[in-house]
């Protein structure tokens, strides 16, 4: 039974040790374990590290962050993952915050004031026998991640051992769809808990490859692709966003798009009357830009538009769309389509032992997504009032609002405090018209909020458009597109820029930036 996360670590790494797990370097499950038994037993020897203390991890995307990041919770120490997009200001405040004894980082990120920095590239010449794994149980803090910056009162999230746990177990649901030795690639940042679900753990318990990219460079991904051949690619929305706008883009200037959207719509028909043939010379060239072997597509750290789920898996590629939070130890709830052992339609759910409901549901069934279960953080690290707010009769009360279709599918609308609700007492959902003008191929990304234009509340909309594009031809694409919805929806009022949008480290577009840029007069403005 195990009770812990270096128990989890041993049993993969034993029941695979001749595996290779490092992809790039070609280091087996077995050399995974030794390493993390050298590092545990540095940072017991030359630090003093101990249960309880607090150990940052200030790094890129490389082997020696997931050594670490096993060496530490072994010791019963707590990870804190520190974003490296922050300020040294931010991440020394998130440090003193939680009493952190220690910090291994990239030389880079090295910050004074601080606690102790050390290099976390450093080779590790420790002898692996002297490792002892600390008795830890399974309620113990393993993580510790912020919720926002440093300004005001952010929260921290403690994550538990369980909660890893429990992430383990429920990946092997998937067991069906992603199988042994299928390789994931890994360019989502570590510290990230999109990083850690998809990047660490999944690969682990699912006796899978890791194919590390520290380069946040879409040539390095694409060079990376046709060299390695992944079968798992996870990613952010706007990542799959971009894919399909190049997709489209490619298919137009060959004079192929008409065609390329005939034959995925019709795939199922021509496959039934012998034409499988057509289906895979039209959608082969797609799966080329992905190396070819690719057949799981991962999407999470914010809303992917149904519209580009529904692409992908068009075109053959079983698409994972995950809902969740840092709280929730990443996916609260997966829309995941896939054949079961026993022949059934698997379309959504959440992990074995967690449970999601839409809470006070409208006459449109929009309502609040509470979860509960084994991945649920048991709270906000020392904040009382937060947890008292967010905590209901066990449930996690999100704040997020969204819908279950008729598949069990979950459909978010938004955040809560992002819903624009109009004069007339009608709500307008962000996130529904940003996919609805991002169909447009000239529009690379939309930010939709509430704005208040002649003392009325309005929805108001910047988009990010290709180089060249007019504001004459961004109003027609808005009306055009203004018609496929009720008029209270209209976006009458927009500016355009051909400057990226300032965004999350999870590539989620900062809204009150956007905001406040639009008011210092940053982008070209124009009404309907």
């Amino acid at each position: 039974m195990m009770k812990n996360i270096y128990d989890m670590l041993h049993s993969a790494c034993t029941a695979n040790k001749d595996r290779v797990f490092f992809v790039r370097g070609g280091e087996t499950y077995a050399d995974l374990l030794k390493m993390v038994k050298q590092r545990a037993v540095m940072l017991a020897r030359r630090f003093g590290v101990k249960k309880g203390d607090t150990v940052a991890i200030l790094s890129g995307n490389t082997p020696e962050f997931i050594k670490s990041y096993f060496a530490i919770t072994s010791q019963g120490a707590r990870v804190l993952m520190l974003d490296t997009g922050l300020s040294q200001t931010e991440q020394l405040n998130m440090m003193q915050r939680t009493g952190c004894k220690l910090a291994l980082a990239q030389t880079h990120y090295f910050i004074d004031g601080g606690p102790e920095m050390f290099d976390i590239e450093t080779p590790d010449d420790e002898d692996e026998s002297a490792f002892r794994a600390v008795d830890v149980t399974a309620g113990d803090i393993a993580m510790l991640s912020f919720t926002s910056g440093s300004t005001g009162n952010p929260k921290v999230v403690g994550l538990t051992h369980d909660n890893i746990l429990s992430l383990g177990r429920g990946a092997l649901f998937y067991k069906p769809v992603i199988h042994p030795g299928y390789i994931f690639y890994g360019f989502l940042p570590l510290y990230h808990i999109y990083g850690v679900v998809i990047n660490i753990v999944a690969p682990l318990v699912l006796s899978g490859k890791l194919l590390l990219q520290p380069v946040l460079n879409p040539r390095e991904f694409l060079a990376d692709f046709q060299k390695y051949h992944p079968e798992v690619i996870p990613a952010v929305p706007r990542i799959w966003e971009a894919f399909y706008k190049k997709i489209i883009d490619g298919a137009k200037e060959k004079h192929v798009y008409t065609l390329m959207l005939v034959v995925v719509a019709m795939r199922g028909f021509l496959r039934a009357i012998g034409l499988g043939g057509v289906v895979r010379r039209v959608t082969r060239p797609i799966h080329e830009i992905f190396g070819g072997n690719t057949r799981v597509l991962v999407s999470a750290g914010a809303t992917l538009k149904p519209t580009i789920r529904r692409f992908f898996e068009r075109l053959g590629f079983v698409v994972g769309d995950c809902y969740g939070l840092t709280e929730s130890t990443g996916p609260g709830y997966f829309n995941f389509a896939f054949r079961l052992p026993d022949g059934r339609m698997h379309y959504a759910g959440p992990l074995p032992g967690n449970e999601l409901k839409i809470h006070n549901p409208d006459k449109h069934g929009v309502g609040e997504i509470w979860l509960r279960g084994n991945m649920v953080m048991p709270g906000y690290v020392g904040n009382d009032e937060a947890n008292a707010a967010a905590f209901e009769d066990g449930w996690f009360k999100t704040g997020d609002l969204g819908l279950l279709d008729r598949r069990g599918r979950l459909v978010v609308k938004g955040r809560q405090k992002q819903v624009i609700v109009l004069d007339s007492g009608k709500n307008v959902y962000p996130d529904e018209l940003a996919d609805l003008y991002l169909q447009n191929d000239e529009i690379l990304a939309a930010a939709v909020f509430e704005y208040t234009i002649g003392g009325k509340i309005v929805p108001y909309a910047v988009f990010q458009v290709k180089p060249g594009v007019t504001m004459a031809r961004v109003a027609l694409l808005v009306k055009a597109s203004n018609m496929k919805i009720a008029p209270y929806k209209w976006v009458k009022h927009f500016a355009i820029t051909e400057d990226e949008l300032p965004q999350t480290s999870a590539r989620k577009i900062k809204l009150f930036a956007v905001k406040e840029m639009l008011d210092a007069g940053a982008f070209t403005r124009q009404d309907v």
